[in-house]
């Protein structure tokens, strides 16, 4: 029997699941290299991230003369916050039969993927944003954009001299900020996840530029100090609802026919906590205002008659 060429097979379901996972996974890959070496972490569902503080007490002296006891420094780590892995993204979409028919399989499906896969690659962005502007504890300022980012950059080197490896420093800012201290200059800037950034400006190797930033703020750290945990989709629950993954694991998807609404159903699933390793590791730098001068009105000096 002769198979209508328009007829949707099994294996284009399989391969429009694959689109998908492989466009979120390639985009999310993009931007963490771009930000350096940020650590991923796959884990379950339900899992439980547990972050620590040290606090350290020195010993009463450094030397001590021979023969005598040699004091003790106390190391005491304790539990900071705990924090819940769970799916944070479940998400849905459906394409009809009459907007199938319209533009074809490929072409509408497709279409209305790409406005799904945004959302996901939307709500991860905030999920970053939010770990970097709500967990930070270090401040620093200056009078002006550069001598802002010269603060923050002096606070990271100081938190991190005695750490090795911390890798490349990353800054984050308002684009209007940035825009306002260029003034007619212009700039070259690449793009990772939907994410403008330009590498080695102003002495910090990357800045990625976003609205998600306040303005007059810089948040800055140091791409060792990120962790990426997010719940493996390669495992038995994805397995059970034939959800396609990648070598990451990152997002699944899946799709499927529901003949009785006469549509196409696209859904995808993903979990994700964007963490630092040191709270007092990002730095938000605030930009103060420049002082302005106010223009002075000459005087007048009359002159005497002779």
């Amino acid at each position: 029997m002769t198979v209508d060429n328009n007829t949707v097979t099994s294996a284009d379901l399989v391969a429009q699941s694959i689109d998908f996972v492989e466009q979120f996974s390639d985009n999310v890959s993009t931007l963490l290299k771009a930000m350096g070496n940020v650590r991923m972490h796959p884990m379950a569902s339900g899992s439980v991230i547990q972050t620590y503080k040290a606090e350290i007490t020195k010993a009463s002296s450094r030397t001590v003369a021979e023969g005598e006891v040699i004091p003790l420094t106390k190391v005491k780590r304790t539990k900071d916050k705990s924090y819940d892995l769970t799916l944070t993204d479940k998400l849905r979409k459906t394409t009809t039969f009459e907007a199938i028919q319209k533009d074809g399989f490929a072409q509408a499906v497709t279409f209305t993927d790409s406005k799904l896969l945004g959302i996901a690659q939307k709500n991860a962005k905030a999920d970053l944003f939010n770990a970097l502007t709500s967990k930070g504890t270090t401040a620093a300022k200056g009078t002006g954009l550069q001598p802002a980012i010269s603060a923050g950059l002096g606070k990271l080197a100081a938190l991190f001299e005695d750490t090795d490896g911390v890798g490349k420093t990353i800054a984050y800012i308002n684009p209007n900020d940035l825009y306002t201290y260029l003034g007619n200059a212009q700039i070259t800037t690449q793009t990772a996840f939907g994410l403008k950034y330009l590498q080695n400006y102003l002495n910090v190797d990357v800045v990625f530029m976003s609205a998600s930033i306040p303005e007059g703020k810089v948040v800055m750290t140091v791409d060792n100090n990120m962790n990426f945990y997010y719940v493996d989709m390669r495992g038995e629950a994805g397995r059970a609802f034939n959800m396609q993954v990648d070598e990451t694991g990152l997002i699944g998807a899946t799709h499927k026919q529901t003949p009785e609404s006469l549509s196409y159903d696209t859904i995808a699933a993903g979990g994700w906590l964007i963490l630092p390793e040191r709270t007092d590791g990002i730095v938000t730098a605030t930009i103060e205002p420049t002082a302005t001068i106010e223009p002075t009105t000459p005087t007048s000096v009359a002159s005497a008659g002779h």
